[in-house]
């Protein structure tokens, strides 16, 4: 039975992480639960990628003992939590930053998935009405908290309010905002099917929200537009570039878009693309793109990732033609689910405070670094 669980785990984690709607890149995370035992994928590997072998055990009293610890430490919390948990020296893995709350959850299975569909509901000022009116008592709303402890917390708390306002076990579905969706059960089949009726739930009240539009044709071609891209690369000193110029980016980029200019949808936004872009014109030379990458970077501390010329096209660089890729896709990602939350609500972009945490957490850049490295 054990192995029937981990190859369940195995199976889900792989189905959903091979699929782009619903993971990215080292995004999500899945655990299954053995008598005492947490097996969780590691920091920063693809789910897409997952095996037995990866998985980090971990003895659960310590981690549910971190939730009602208040003592302050110099580590992260989290990652101080995992060593006294480990069950075999570390190997090189490092378990999932949202250990915590795998372990809250009493069913032995739990996937961790960032859905674009499922997004444009997390990613929502109406988020919360949203899931009621949608999922009903199906699913429980979680308010975007940090990561690591405040989040088990706060998804601890959404439990414990649904189990004493109905009397009922909490459901199996949590959308948590600003981030992605948790779905747990017993077995593959009660959890795919848990993923498959929700997002299929939320797509048709997106599919019935969208208004009659002109469509917009791309005018421009990346081909064309190879002498701005490689101004942007050489800028960042990076090395590589990725473009995308179809309708689609000519739709949902005007200035006004709020991955563009207000703001990141999601943490994962910030460790692969960057939580804003640098603008860009079509007529910007050489010396012209150098100066704003300079600028951006004494605004914000850091190199763009990504770059916009509203209406027209979206850049990204890397330190390889993946990563590079990856960047772009998190942040076309990011534009659709903007777009959907915009038909169904009003986005909801990370505030100022939430997304300094993602950029400066040492957890989300080790699992960057990890999965540059991949």
């Amino acid at each position: 039975m054990d192995l029937d669980l981990r190859a369940e785990l195995i199976r889900l984690a792989n189905l959903f992480g091979a699929d782009p709607e619903f993971a990215r890149a080292g995004g999500g995370n899945a655990s299954v639960k053995i008598d005492d035992i947490l097996y969780i994928k590691p920091s920063g590997t693809t789910l897409a990628d997952l095996s037995e072998d990866d998985l980090v055990p971990l003895r659960l009293a310590p981690l549910l003992d971190a939730l009602l610890d208040a003592e302050p430490t110099v580590k992260d919390p989290v990652m101080a939590a995992a060593e006294r948990a480990r069950v075999e020296p570390a190997g090189g893995r490092r378990p999932s930053v949202e250990i915590l709350f795998h372990a809250l959850i009493p069913d032995p299975l739990v996937l961790h998935l960032h859905p674009l569909v499922a997004n444009a509901v997390t990613c929502n000022e109406h988020g919360r009405d949203l899931t009621a009116t949608l999922l009903g008592d199906e699913a429980v709303w979680v308010d975007y908290v940090d990561p690591g402890v405040p989040l088990a917390r706060g998804i601890a708390g959404a439990r414990l309010e649904f189990e004493t306002r109905t009397g009922r076990p909490a459901p199996a579905i949590t959308m948590l905002g600003n981030h992605g969706i948790i779905v747990s059960g017993h077995s593959y089949e009660a959890i795919a099917e848990r993923v498959t009726w929700l997002t299929s739930t939320i797509r048709d009240a997106i599919s019935a929200a969208i208004p009659t539009e002109a469509r917009t044709t791309a005018t421009t071609s990346c081909a064309d537009l190879a002498a701005l891209a490689e101004h942007f690369r050489g800028a960042t000193k990076a090395s590589a570039v990725a473009c995308e110029a179809d309708s689609f980016v000519a739709g949902t980029t005007e200035a006004s878009a709020a991955p563009v200019s207000r703001g990141p949808l999601i943490p994962d936004q910030i460790v692969y693309a960057g939580s804003l872009p640098v603008l860009l014109r079509l007529t910007d030379d050489e010396r012209t793109v150098a100066e704003l990458v300079a600028q951006f970077r004494d605004a914000h501390g850091r190199l763009p990732i990504t770059a916009v010329v509203a209406g027209v096209v979206v850049f990204a660089v890397g330190d390889s033609d993946r990563a590079a890729r990856t960047a772009l896709d998190t942040f076309l990602d990011a534009l659709r689910v903007a777009r959907d939350a915009n038909r169904i609500g009003r986005v909801r972009v990370m505030d100022e405070r939430e997304r300094h945490f993602i950029e400066n957490w040492e957890a989300e850049a080790y699992r960057r670094s990890v999965a540059a490295s991949g």
